[in-house]
């Protein structure tokens, strides 16, 4: 019966055994990626609240995300800035951005609103600050006006 246990245990220390020399073969270098602090676009949008019976009985409510239009959308690389102008009529005060870019995170400072998320703009310019995988560190302006 005591050699039984040892079939079942020779498994177990050989997985013990190889596992302990297991290292990573390579680790990422963020410094290959160079300066990425980079704004590409900014979407505005809201949202609508949407009813429909779907085949129920019932009306179902729930809200769409709706791009906002726009007159004018200014990204100037070099000044890392964006300047938009959205159509008349526009409620700055509830309105979402949506950032694409090429930075490993992006933070709202001294009160910018979050991205992803419905926010007050209309008391603006904003300033984001983008960080780059390499250390770059770069602060956009995004500034968000009506058209009279």
């Amino acid at each position: 019966m005591k050699h039984k246990n040892i079939w079942y245990a020779l498994p177990l220390i050989a997985l013990l055994a190889f596992t302990g020399c297991m290292k990573p073969r390579a680790e990422l270098d963020d410094t290959l990626w160079g300066d990425q602090a980079v704004l590409t676009s900014a979407v505005l949008f809201k949202y609508e609240e949407v009813k429909n019976k779907l085949g129920y009985e019932e009306v179902v409510t729930g809200y769409q995300n709706v791009g906002i239009t726009t007159n004018t959308n200014v990204l100037d690389k070099e000044k890392a800035t964006i300047k938009i102008e959205t159509v008349k009529g526009t409620d700055l005060t509830k309105i979402g951005i949506r950032f694409s870019h090429y930075a490993k995170k992006i933070e709202p400072m001294n009160g910018a609103p979050v991205a992803g998320m419905i926010s007050d703009f209309s008391k603006g310019p904003y300033v984001y600050r983008l960080y780059s995988a390499d250390g770059t560190v770069r602060d956009w302006t995004i500034t968000v006006t009506v058209a009279p």
